[in-house]
């Protein structure tokens, strides 16, 4: 925040969440104010964060003959705050717009939530009776609705059916005004995540995707340290899918993998993680970084070789249909790859290599379509530059039931050096099939 000197510039500094978002994108919070003693060349502070919006509930307040619930009521609000309060002080300029709220509940003495706002001045609440269409208006005080993280809770004390005249009454119950610090400590990022998945930095994560084909991250609860008697209930990926969909998602099992086909761009997004204790719930929001991959398989690349012989990439895997038994095949590297020019392209090799078979042409391991793997004296794969790196040479080896009957895949490691001489390298896929 260098250079920032108001309090506006800082508001317009931040993400601005509306009220309705809450629920998605996380609840904003602010401190008071804070004084930073910078004698020692490094000041540390204690803050008191608290939430800066407010909300409002209803309930219907049951007693015998009552026969409505919230779901009856209609609640129109005159002059609710709906933009971004101040950080540091309890106070309102907005003068506020017409909000109307509902609830389907049909549940007496349930506290529904109508609404969040954020600080407001005075504003009134018209609730309507949808049955009786009676109506009854109370009013939140400047010196209540300006202050942040406040609750309110409409009661509504209808009369008796038998009475038959649909009359009620509301009061208004403010939340308990009591200052809770937010515990920081109850989702920490483990220490000792895997090295070639997983970055840690400035308390977010990067997910590295270049050693492992479609790479397993495995679960996001499996992530975090929790502190005793917290659990995460829920966990959500935000913005890590470009518009082509490649990058990382969070699959139904629960296990967050990359996709088959490598995003082209850095990716930026969110870990939203919800968490429970004995307090309540609360949502963390984790920065997740995935970095681009400098080489992948050309999307678009599809050839023939003779009649029977198809080569093509399909969904970011490169597929060999029918290729011939014990034959070298060669492509040329320039349209068979899409790759960062700035990086040249070292070494191709297979990534699992049969032990004790280095020095052999075909020394790859391959694995079932569904990933058990295939004895290599029943089949193998090779693959390597040729020609000065200007083309690939590819081939196979297997028994007849192996080439007549049995798909199988490999996996490529790529190696690259950047001008500066530094190595990256990726995994690639390869399929062979056969029709």
């Amino acid at each position: 925040c260098d250079g920032l000197k108001t309090e506006q510039e800082l508001l317009d500094l931040a993400a601005v969440i509306k009220p309705e978002e809450i629920g998605t994108k996380g609840i904003p919070m602010a401190s008071g104010a804070i004084s930073l003693n910078f004698t020692g060349g490094i000041a540390t502070v204690d803050a008191n964060m608290k939430r800066v919006m407010s909300t409002l509930c209803a309930k219907v307040v049951k007693s015998k003959g009552v026969v409505v619930g919230p779901s009856d009521f209609t609640f129109k609000v005159h002059g609710v705050s709906l933009k971004e309060g101040y950080c540091f002080k309890d106070e309102c300029k907005d003068t506020g717009v017409e909000q109307v709220w509902n609830s389907t509940s049909k549940s007496q003495d349930e506290e529904v939530s109508l609404g969040y706002f954020y600080q407001s001045k005075a504003f009134q609440v018209e609730v309507v009776s949808q049955s009786a269409g009676q109506s009854r208006t109370i009013e939140i005080p400047l010196e209540k609705a300006q202050t942040r993280n406040k609750k309110y809770v409409l009661k509504i004390h209808p009369k008796p059916a038998s009475e038959g005249k649909g009359e009620f009454t509301v009061t208004v119950e403010a939340w308990e005004e009591t200052e809770t610090d937010v515990d920081f400590d109850k989702l920490s990022i483990k220490k000792d995540l895997p090295a070639d998945k997983f970055e840690i930095q400035n308390d977010g994560i990067r997910l590295l995707t270049n050693n492992y084909h479609e790479t397993d991250f495995g679960s996001p609860k499996d992530w975090f340290v929790l502190k005793e008697g917290t659990e995460i209930v829920n966990v959500k990926l935000e913005g890590l899918i470009d518009g082509e969909g490649r990058g990382i998602v969070l699959k139904e099992s629960g296990v967050v993998c990359a996709t088959s086909r490598l995003n082209q761009m850095d990716l930026s997004g969110k870990l939203i993680v919800t968490l429970a204790d004995k307090s309540g719930t609360t949502i963390t929001l984790i920065d997740i970084c995935i970095s681009h991959a400098n080489i992948g398989w050309n999307d678009g690349y599809s050839g023939r070789r003779g009649e029977s012989e198809l080569c093509e990439v399909r969904d970011g895997v490169f597929t060999y249909v029918n290729i011939g038994q014990g034959v070298e095949n060669f492509f040329d590297v320039m349209p068979l790859f899409s790759h960062n020019p700035l990086f040249e392209i070292v070494s191709l090799a297979p990534l699992e290599l049969a032990v004790g078979k280095e020095t052999e042409r075909q020394n790859g391991l391959l694995h079932t379509l569904t990933g058990e793997p295939i004895p290599f004296a029943s089949a193998a794969f090779g693959i390597a530059t040729d020609n000065g790196g200007k083309q690939v040479k590819m081939s196979l080896r297997g028994n007849n039931i192996v080439m007549t009957m049995l798909p199988c895949m490999g996996y490529v490691k790529v190696v690259l050096k950047k001008d500066d001489g530094s190595l990256f390298t990726q995994v690639l896929k390869i399929a062979f099939l056969f029709s």
